[in-house]
């Protein structure tokens, strides 16, 4: 079994790249991108509170954290306005750009490139949690550049978490598991088969 194993997708957490290495020596770690821009999108957050207490005066969240291709007009004025009053959060919201287009990058070539001006421009950060971010960065390299190689993603496994873990919290738990479990497989069949089987509903 371990031997089909081409690559494993995990997200920041070194206990399990060890644990990997360990287990499954020789075998592809690969960051998940969707937690590499989460990770990213909280360091931005947390950069913009920090700034909001020591201005006093309040910075809108979305701006910032949304991709920038999906901004209206509105939030891309107030992204501007961000750039030019507070430099600090501004860095930290290029720095997560910057990481989404390597992930976005065409092949592994190009997003050695952004990743690695990404790593040298936080280096010389004034914000020590910046130049924190970038060794962060820098320590998971391989792991991030091997997306492009492995394209794996563990957004199918999230998907099955949340559709296991919405039935329970919806009914706020069951006493009986053979109800649960039954209710959780409902939920992973298609609607349009329910509907043309009416009766599963009843």
């Amino acid at each position: 079994m371990r031997r089909r194993i081409k690559a494993v997708c995990i997200d920041f957490k070194d206990g399990w790249r060890k644990l990997i290495k360990r287990v499954l020596p020789g075998v592809p770690v690969v960051v998940d991108h969707f937690h590499a821009l989460k990770d990213a999108n909280r360091r931005v957050d947390e950069a913009r509170l920090i700034e909001q207490q020591v201005t006093g005066q309040r910075i809108p969240r979305w701006p910032l954290v949304k991709n920038e291709e999906d901004l209206t007009e509105r939030q891309a004025a107030q992204l501007a306005m961000i750039s030019r009053r507070y430099r600090n959060v501004a860095h930290f919201h290029w720095a997560k750009e910057q990481l989404r287009d390597v992930y976005r990058a065409s092949c592994r070539k190009e997003a050695e490139l952004i990743l690695d001006r990404l790593i040298l421009n936080t280096r010389e950060a004034s914000d020590v949690a910046l130049v924190q971010w970038g060794r962060t960065l820098r320590s998971w390299r391989e792991e991030i550049l091997a997306y492009h190689n492995w394209r794996v993603t563990n957004g199918y496994t999230e998907g099955v978490h949340t559709k296991i873990k919405l039935p329970k919290r919806i009914s706020y738990g069951f006493r009986n598991r053979g109800v649960y479990v039954r209710k959780t497989l409902l939920a992973f069949l298609p609607l349009a088969w329910l509907i043309s089987f009416p009766y599963f509903l009843t």
